[in-house]
Formats: structure tokens, sequence, C-alpha cells
């Protein structure tokens, strides 16, 4: 799950998205190569949700910068 956190209001989070993780089946893994194959999952897992947060901040950035451009210049005219 990726949350947004308030500084000013610790208690108050905002989902932004839901990420399902992959469960290891112990029952698909070869003893010879469990342990790189758990790496390579996890690894691929980290990279995958890396993402979506970074994806999900700059979405949330974006959001903020055109409202405060905007602001400068509404469709009315610049304000005084």
């Amino acid at each position: 799950m990726v949350r947004v956190a308030d500084d000013k209001q610790p208690e108050q989070t905002t989902e932004l998205q839901r990420i399902d993780l992959p469960a290891p089946d112990p029952g698909q893994l070869a003893p010879e190569t469990a342990l790189n194959q758990l790496e390579a999952t996890t690894l691929d897992t980290g990279q995958t949700v890396l993402r979506h947060l970074l994806v999900a901040q700059w979405q949330a950035l974006d959001q903020l910068l055109v409202v405060a451009h905007q602001q400068l210049f509404p469709p009315w005219g610049r304000p005084a």
C-alpha cells in the first residue's frame, strides 16, 4: 500500500494505491537455487514498488505545481 503521510497531521494518511506483492511458493524453489531465486524476486519486487512510489510522488507534485501555476495565471487575468 502506498500512502502519503502529512507531517503536520501524522495520524492522517492518504492512500495512493495498493501494490500486490508476490508470495514465494516454497514448492517451486529448487534447493540449489532457492536463495538466488528469492534474491532475484526481491530485487524485481523492490524496483517495481519503488517505481510505483516515485510515479505517485511525481504525480502528486505535478498536481501541486499545476495548482500553483493556475493561481499565478487565472483565466480572468493576472492577480494584482
